[in-house]
Order: structure tokens, then C-alpha cells, then sequence
């Protein structure tokens, strides 16, 4: 069930394009990658419409994801058992496990997608999900990097795999190496977001990586050829806003990319002045400060096709699932609801994203004029303007 105090079981879209939604996780040895290998869930457009409520994955597939984002928030195991026994429960991604990719068109473009500090995988799957039903394929990374709240990587040892958790790295505020911990994890993020690209590449001329650890039983072989390599595109919400636009600086096979309350700190002079393909900043001004929007604004003349856009009275969390997961009124106690509402947000994020994407910057800007003036700005502002106002 979806928990006894929860909304609904399946966690639906808040902009439902014309494709259903398929998906399928993949994770790949690292001894063929380099590393720790690569770990996502492959979200695409399928033809698979009647499905089972057990096909539809779910958004939390083991307590230690609850467990390791009780540890990043300061919360015991037994509170996020009990948190999420009663709210989450069986919650599902609207998704379908396991489907096939649509035959309704020749090619689909592609999207990365690297999830914020504290996330997974699974954390983001209304937006992704969104992107999947307008017809890209999306791979959301689970980084290993010591920033989700929990993940594992398997090894073969005497012809068996062993599970190795890889827990999430908490670091004190006042800690006077965080710049050098953080910057090191951007580098390994971005380098888990550059080889999900690859194996996108390889799927599309018919190959996988030798290796695959989960995934293997599924028929990759349906992506070939099937996979607009050449327009790929980064997008990641906070850390994962930094590692998109670390990812475009390494990297100009990402075409475009969209940072979705980006947190810079990470980011070192050589990411800021090489980010030059197109990016879309979409910012909460509740959230944002000083420090950050200053490397915002170093980056935004980099390319004439960059856009910065401010939600007001959204929060930070607004991109993820989390506002939906709560009823309305648990979301406002817990800090994922403002004062604007989050499916209200969601909708703008969504659609911005997608105008982007397809049209760039004057799309994205046309789009939020004439349907989201009323709380997405052109302003640049953070929480200093508000504490001003006070």
C-alpha cells in the first residue's frame, strides 16, 4: 500500500506527455569500466500500457536508502522505519518495469541526469519520468561518490557477487577541507555521468559493456540505432546542478544543460570558465544565496544562449518527489512545500525543461512568459533579498 497517512500509491506525472513510461536499472562492473563501474535506472517511452500495480517499480526498493537518508538528516533507523512504514509504504514510480522502448519513432534523444546530495536514483522519478513520456530516454545515475544517501556496487569473488555498500559521507559544517572533498566528489560524478553517456553510445551501435551485473537478463539490444546521441544533454538538481554543468565543462558531447538549484560550491575556476555550451538555470530564490549566485553569474556569460530563471516561494526539494510523497499538509511540516505549490513548480520545471531542450533559450523564455510569469522571474536573488524585505 502507499502508506496509511500517504497520497496516492503510484506517484503520477504532473505533465503527462504522449508515451507511456518504461524502465530498467543497469549496473555495470567496474573492472570493465575503471573505478567503482556505473550504476542507473534507464527511464524511456513504451507502448506497454496495461501493467500490473507489482510492474510499477518501487520508489523506495530497500530500507537502507530510508536508513541512509535518516543518517544525512540526522534521524535514527527506527524513526525512518517508522516514517516510512506509515507515509511511503509500497509507493510506486509511474514507470513500468521490465517494458520495451516505443516503436512509434525512429530515434529518441537522450538525457543524463545526476541527482542531488543525499538522493538516488529513484528520488526524481516525476521529473524523469515527465521527460520519458515527451519522448527522451533519460539515465538517472546513482552516484557513487559517497553523496547518495545509499548505494552498493557488486564484485565477483569466487564466481559469486558480493554486495559492497558504499555509504553517504557526512561532512560538518565547519570542516575546513569541504571545498577540497567536495571538488573531488564532482570529479567522480562527472565522470559516472561521461561513461553513462558512453554506454548509451554503445547500446546505440548494439553493444553493452561486457559486464552487467543487473540488467543482463533484459534484450538491450532493442536501443540500437534508436538512441539522437548528438543532441545529449545534462541536468541535475543541486550537487547534481553542479556535477551538469562540471559535466559540460569536461565534456562538449553534452549539448545543452539544465542546473535545477544548483549548489556551486564544488565547482573550481577551471568548471566555471569551461561550462560553455547552453544552460538553463532554474534557481528557488528562497534557497539560493550570495556565495552561489556570484559563480551563476561568472558562468552565465559564457554562452548568449544561457538563461537563469527564479521560482518564487518554492523550496528547495521542489524538483524531487519528495512534496509528493507527503500529503499536502506533512509536506509544509516538513520543509518540502512553500508557499507556492509544489505540483504548480513541478509543472514549470518540466516544461521549461523540455522548451529548452528543443528550443533553447528563446523557447524557454517565451514558455515562462506567457504561462509562468506570476512566480518564475528573470531576477537574480537568493534568501538575502527576503531577510531585506524582513
Amino acid at each position: 500500500m502507499g502508506g496509511y497517512i500517504s497520497s496516492p500509491q503510484v506517484l503520477t506525472r504532473k505533465v503527462s506527455g504522449p508515451y507511456h513510461v518504461g524502465c530498467k536499472d543497469l549496473m555495470i562492473d567496474g573492472t570493465v569500466l575503471g573505478d567503482r563501474g556505473l550504476f542507473m535506472r534507464i527511464y524511456f517511452p513504451t507502448d506497454t500500457e496495461d501493467a500490473n500495480i507489482s510492474q510499477f517499480p518501487l520508489w523506495l526498493p530497500r530500507p537502507q536508502y530510508a536508513h541512509g537518508l535518516g543518517e544525512y538528516l540526522g534521524q535514527s533507523p527506527q524513526k525512518m522505519n517508522l516514517i516510512t512504514s506509515l507515509i511511503v509504504g509500497e509507493k510506486r514510480e509511474d514507470c513500468i518495469e521490465n517494458s520495451q522502448l516505443s516503436t512509434k519513432k525512429d530515434k529518441w534523444p537522450i538525457v543524463v541526469f545526476s541527482h542531488g546530495l543525499g538522493g538516488s536514483r529513484t528520488f526524481y522519478s516525476t521529473y524523469c519520468t515527465s521527460l520519458a513520456s515527451h519522448g527522451y530516454v533519460v539515465a538517472a545515475v546513482e552516484h557513487r561518490d559517497q553523496s547518495a544517501c545509499w548505494t552498493y556496487q557488486l564484485t565477483e569473488k569466487n564466481g559469486e557477487l558480493v554486495e559492497q555498500p558504499i555509504k553517504i559521507k557526512i561532512i560538518e559544517k565547519n570542516e575546513k577541507n569541504e571545498f577540497k572533498i567536495r571538488n573531488q566528489q564532482v570529479g567522480k560524478r562527472v565522470s559516472e555521468c561521461v561513461k553513462a553517456l558512453n554506454v548509451l553510445e554503445q547500446m546505440n551501435l548494439g553493444t553493452v559493456p561486457e559486464k552487467i551485473l543487473i540488467g543482463s537478463e533484459y534484450n538491450w539490444a532493442q536501443f540500437k540505432d534508436k538512441l539522437i546521441i548528438s543532441t545529449a544533454s545534462v541536468i541535475g538538481h543541486s550537487f547534481g546542478g553542479a556535477t551538469s554543468l562540471a559535466s559540460s565543462a569536461y565534456t562538449t558531447d553534452f549539448q545543452k544543460a539544465i542546473v535545477l538549484d544548483g549548489w556551486t560550491l564544488p565547482l573550481d575556476s577551471t568548471h566555471q570558465e569551461q561550462a560553455k555550451q547552453p544552460t538553463m538555470f532554474l534557481n528557488v530564490g528562497d534557497w539560493q544565496w550570495a556565495e552561489n549566485l556570484d559563480v551563476m553569474r561568472k558562468v552565465l556569460p559564457n554562452n548568449d544562449g544561457n538563461l537563469l530563471l527564479t521560482l518564487d516561494g518554492a523550496v528547495h526539494q521542489c524538483f524531487s518527489d519528495f512534496p509528493f510523497i507527503f500529503p499536502h499538509w506533512l509536506a509544509k511540516k516538513f520543509g518540502v512545500q512553500g508557499r507556492t505549490e509544489s505540483s504548480l513548480c513541478m509543472q514549470a520545471a518540466i516544461e521549461l525543461s523540455l522548451e529548452f531542450l528543443a528550443n533553447g533559450k528563446e523557447g524557454a523564455q517565451k514558455l515562462k512568459d506567457d504561462k509562468f510569469s506570476k512566480f518564475v522571474s528573470d531576477e537574480i536573488y537568493g534568501r538575502e533579498k527576503f531577510k531585506a524585505q524582513a
